[in-house]
């Protein structure tokens, strides 16, 4: 794979920079070569998402992207860089970047992440929980005095490798789960993101689904409360069961302005975008398709501002498969996308997706602290705390 044969060069050069900052004790110099690390993060991260969608829709993206320096006073970006003896946090800071290493090796760090990932789907036991606290010591506990000193509130999380398959939210201190301290986005690069608050005036949805049993996949009962409770919210246009067919989702994508696109319809991500896709009532809707239904909208002044997905899975333990949902908004050149790592119990995403929505209302709220507040609001019943039930959905892109 690309990252099998290009991703050494990639590491091996940010593994010196780091190595340099660490001994250098001048502030200049080490913000130099700490900023310069980023960079070749983050260049890796464009060349793997190229490498998966095999298009432009990376370049076209950074083309209108503005700079991603300008992070508010209580958000901190997360770059975790797993090396082969050590893990960096490399931080972006409204003041600059800071370096954090933890003496635990990429090969360690990862058996740990499978472990964790291969529990969370098991809603009936809490072995989960030693894991979960685990990789919390390793990769939040190093920087909590420096997130407590700054009051930070927002972790954007840009995940390498096997922590692409995990919700950070689910990390456990011991007492609470990181989602209940902090809000938290992910993204495949901060270069790769357009961090623009959502606009709150005249919006309107495209709210596709199926309840039925269709080409082979199981029915979602549940998806005709979530999409009623988007409708008492929000102007939108529904599209369910037979009438969502590919022709009438081209039809709404290319004809009319819609602000978020919600799909509550089986949603299969492979190491392979070709064999990633959407499911229609008729049909499969593909990446590719996907992005071309969308490019008309897309980079004119109203971009589609949110992509949701509530009921996608991606193979347990595959990197390329969660790098695909990562990229999935770049790809159709949304803004951001609310998705779903594994398919959850349609009665939970339910309540979690109405809440979200909910949430979104309220003038002065993120995205970000929108799904927080559902994910804290749905862990806080008892018949759903444990995280296979709400941890499965993270932000992805821009979280504003």
């Amino acid at each position: 794979s690309f990252r099998q044969n290009a991703g050494p060069l990639f590491f091996e050069l940010a593994d010196l920079l780091l190595r340099r900052a660490s001994t250098t004790h001048s502030a200049g110099p080490k913000q130099a070569y700490l900023l310069e690390a980023r960079a070749t993060v983050e260049q890796l991260k464009t060349a793997e998402l190229q490498d998966y969608f095999q298009d432009e829709c990376v370049a076209d993206l950074q083309a209108r992207t503005t700079g991603f320096d300008r992070l508010s006073a209580h958000t901190v970006a997360v770059y975790p860089i797993l090396l082969k003896n050590r893990t960096e946090l490399l931080l972006s800071l409204p003041q600059g970047m800071q370096q954090v290493i933890v003496p635990i090796g990429r090969r360690k760090l990862t058996q740990e992440i499978r472990a964790f990932r291969s529990l969370l789907e098991k809603r009936t036991t809490r072995e989960y929980l030693p894991h979960a606290q685990q990789l919390y010591r390793w990769l939040v506990q190093p920087i909590e005095g420096e997130l407590e000193a700054l009051a930070v509130d927002t972790l954007v999380y840009v995940p390498d490798g096997p922590l692409r398959t995990i919700p950070m939210g689910a990390l456990h201190d011991g007492e609470r789960f990181l989602v209940e301290n902090y809000a938290l986005a992910t993204t495949p690069g901060l270069t790769l993101t357009d961090p623009q608050p959502i606009e709150r005036d005249n919006v309107r949805v495209l709210v596709g689904g199926l309840t039925e049993s269709v080409q082979g996949f199981p029915a979602l009962d549940y998806v005709s409360l979530e999409l009623r409770s988007i409708q008492r919210l929000y102007a939108s246009t529904q599209l369910k069961n037979e009438q969502f067919l590919l022709p009438n989702v081209e039809k709404e994508l290319t004809e009319a302005p819609y602000s978020i696109v919600h799909i509550a319809s089986h949603g299969q991500f492979s190491s392979r975008a070709d064999q990633s896709f959407l499911l229609t009532f008729d049909d499969k809707l593909t990446m590719d398709r996907l992005e071309q239904f969308m490019r008309l909208g897309r980079y004119g002044a109203d971009p589609v501002e949110l992509l949701t997905l509530s009921a996608c899975q991606t193979a347990a333990g595959d990197d390329r498969a969660a790098l695909g949902l990562a990229g999935v908004a770049v790809k159709a050149g949304a803004r951001s996308a609310l998705a779903t790592l594994w398919l959850v119990n349609d009665q939970a995403a339910a309540l979690l997706v109405s809440d979200f929505y909910q949430q979104l209302q309220q003038p002065d709220i993120s995205k970000a602290e929108a799904l927080q507040r559902a994910q804290v609001r749905l862990l806080s019943d008892q018949r759903y705390e444990h995280p296979g039930y709400w941890a499965a959905f993270l932000m992805i892109g821009n979280w504003l």
